[in-house]
């Protein structure tokens, strides 16, 4: 086989790996509780931006991204139960304390709740259109102008929605000092039972298997164990962040992971992939 067919395999395999998956292998993205008095996320990583909210002692935080802005600032969201609503913004991490590892996710809610989702479509024929390293400009003529541009320093992050494997994705695309370091893809669609979420995780992880071997950390987590043994209610814990799935490959010059978690009754089942040898732009 040539070079150039077998690359073209391993890409079209770790796609299919992204588009179902979430929190990076290199990192194990937290949620966190405020221990001093009060915090203030941020538009920007800096104390003088404007205060997007101020949040008291004992809130839970959820960590948006595993980079890390000017050493001790981070991006997290914070959900107001009293408002219904989910904020995003930069918080000052020494006021924060760790708590359980969580996915590097977002928790997002798209349209109209699906009773019956289609199956996973594995046979699609996909071509992922990066090399870690490019540039921006060589993304841009593949993918087109992207409906949303996050940028903060020398990261610069590119969002794209697209249909993948008959599942609603966002597409992020991760760039540093101009070279592109990391993807996420996140899944936009809304079952109305999470067990279909778990379907398709299991799914999923089988057949990475058969691409690529037995993953390098497979895991379920239990936060709350009253529920592990009757498997009808497991679609209720998961999405009261109550348990998590977890598996992750080492495919090539890529470090891949599969996540899939809850919470408040919102699932977040996300990937993200990042080249090795740009880890190090990353903070674990």
């Amino acid at each position: 086989m040539s070079r150039t067919k077998a690359r073209k395999k391993l890409t079209v395999g770790i796609f299919l790996l992204l588009v179902l998956t979430a929190g990076a292998l290199y990192s194990q993205p937290r949620k966190y509780q405020v221990i001093t008095p009060e915090v203030r996320l941020h538009l920007d990583p800096d104390d003088r931006s404007p205060v997007v909210v101020s949040v008291s002692r004992g809130a839970i935080l959820t960590q948006a991204s595993a980079v890390r802005f000017r050493h001790n600032w981070i991006f997290v969201y914070y959900y107001q139960p009293e408002k219904g609503k989910t904020l995003a913004g930069y918080v000052w991490e020494p006021g924060l304390r760790k708590l359980f590892p969580t996915v590097n996710a977002r928790l997002i809610y798209n349209g109209q709740a699906v009773a019956e989702p289609r199956e996973l479509d594995f046979s699609q024929d996909v071509d992922f259109p990066y090399l870690w390293g490019m540039p921006k400009q060589k993304l841009l003529e593949v993918e087109g102008q992207p409906l949303g541009v996050d940028q903060s320093g020398e990261t610069e992050v590119l969002q794209y929605q697209r249909e993948i494997m008959n599942r609603n994705c966002l597409v992020e695309y991760v760039f540093i000092q101009n070279q592109l370091t990391a993807a996420r893809f996140f899944i936009l669609d809304t079952f109305v039972d999470n067990n279909y979420y778990i379907s398709d995780f299991i799914k999923a992880k089988n057949y990475l298997g058969q691409r690529f071997g037995l993953p390098v950390d497979d895991q379920t987590i239990w936060l709350d164990s009253t529920y592990r043994e009757r498997r009808e209610y497991w679609g209720q814990a998961l999405g009261a962040g109550l348990v998590e799935f977890r598996s992750s490959w080492l495919v090539g010059e890529t470090e891949v992971a599969l996540v899939l978690t809850g919470s408040d009754n919102r699932v977040a089942f996300v990937a993200e992939c990042v080249g090795q040898k740009y880890k190090t732009f990353f903070s674990h």
